[in-house]
């Protein structure tokens, strides 16, 4: 085996590791409901009003979480199953 098969092959298993690694990060936030109920509730507290827009909610858990829009949005699906959060499209707020 020479050293461009061993350096390829270290590279792909890196690859993969990582890849792997972000999607169980990924799962962790969207499976850890207790977590985002505190970060809603923080950023209904940094708001200081109860109905708050859709886009101020993705943006404070794209702040706080550190997660881009699309996973916001499932995280916000994720608490409307839940029963964190009301939301008519538009406005979110606390049940």
């Amino acid at each position: 085996m020479n050293n461009a098969t061993l350096i390829f092959g270290i590279i792909l298993i890196i690859g993969v590791a990582m890849v792997a690694y972000k999607y169980a990060h990924r799962m962790g936030l969207h499976n850890n409901v207790e977590q985002l109920d505190q970060v809603i509730r923080q950023i209904f507290v940094e708001a200081d009003k109860s109905p708050i827009s859709q886009n101020r909610l993705i943006k404070g858990l794209k702040q706080h979480m550190g997660v881009n829009e699309k996973m916001a949005l499932k995280l916000i699906g994720k608490a409307r199953m839940e029963g964190l959060i009301k939301s008519d499209g538009v406005n979110v707020e606390l049940p």
